[in-house]
């Protein structure tokens, strides 16, 4: 039996950006797609409560059933069902913790002034398997594929999170035909490099150095050019924005830890800056 991906349809979206994403991903990993759509309306003042939620389920149901076939035309193999819940991100744990997908997808919204809803963040910080929030806005002529990974960790969880990153990256980008870029973010304090403590052209130099032969490894291994290996040293969040921009990515793919949010370097405040200022597809992938 097939691995499923879940993705979440939104009521709001009129291009369908997830699911198309979701169809993308099931032909790379070989899988279907259990997609839902979620409603939920205040039906104070009604009589039969009950018989309203049957009403209004059904009839989005088929006003949906209707647009995905047109949508995914024998794209992929899918089911889809219309759930009453307002708690998005509850059913979704509940979900993935009794059916264990392969991975979620869903629709991030936000602006540069607006991080994600509330929604969103519940779900990167919570959900157990690979999830993946698609953007409603891209960089234009974005295509290729950016992997974030911490080169100098120690920890042995780190650097088995480090090996998932790389994998998915690189099953993605060879999927759709897109170069696969690598970046590191060396943690550099602008305020050091003005008081002239801290060469920052010299730190990246020695981190090159340093990290020749483990570079050298990643490329084999994946089959990387050399110059599609970027380590920056800076702000984590403007450095790894500035390095999926530059190259171009489509979609980055980062590693998560805990329930706390993205790993130690994209947590809190990092961490909601760069999902804000990506105008990409991030997968966030947990240990």
């Amino acid at each position: 039996m097939k691995n499923s991906i879940l993705v979440i349809s939104d009521q709001q979206e009129q291009n369908y950006t997830a699911i198309l994403q979701a169809a993308e991903l099931a032909s790379a990993y070989d899988c279907n797609l259990h997609i839902v759509s979620f409603c939920h309306e205040n039906l104070r003042g009604i009589n039969d409560i009950e018989q309203a939620k049957r009403k209004v389920i059904h009839n989005l149901h088929e006003l949906n059933a209707h647009k995905l076939v047109n949508t995914l035309q024998g794209k992929v193999d899918y089911n889809f069902e219309t759930v009453w819940e307002k708690d998005i991100h509850t059913w979704v744990s509940h979900y993935v913790h009794e059916h264990k997908p392969y991975m979620v997808v869903k629709t991030g919204h936000r602006s540069e002034a607006l991080f994600y809803t509330p929604t969103d963040w519940h779900l990167l910080r919570e959900c157990n398997v690979p999830m993946l929030i698609a953007a409603d806005h891209k960089w234009q002529k974005a295509r290729n594929v950016l992997a974030t990974i911490d080169l100098e960790t120690e920890i042995g969880d780190k650097k088995q999170l480090n090996g998932k990153v790389l994998r998915n990256a690189s099953i993605i980008a060879k999927h759709i035909n897109a170069e696969l870029h690598i970046a590191y973010a060396v943690p550099f304090s602008p305020l050091l490099r003005k008081l002239g403590i801290i060469d920052k052209d010299k730190l990246e130099d020695e981190h090159k150095t340093d990290l020749k032969e483990q570079l050298s490894l990643l490329a084999q291994s994946y089959g990387i050019q050399p110059d599609h290996i970027h380590i920056k040293a800076g702000q984590v969040d403007k450095v790894l924005t500035s390095i999926a921009a530059d190259c171009n990515a489509s979609i980055v793919v980062v590693g998560t830890i805990g329930r706390a949010g993205l790993d130690q370097k994209l947590i809190g405040n990092t961490a909601e800056s760069i999902l804000a200022l990506l105008k990409t597809d991030v997968l966030a992938i947990k240990p």
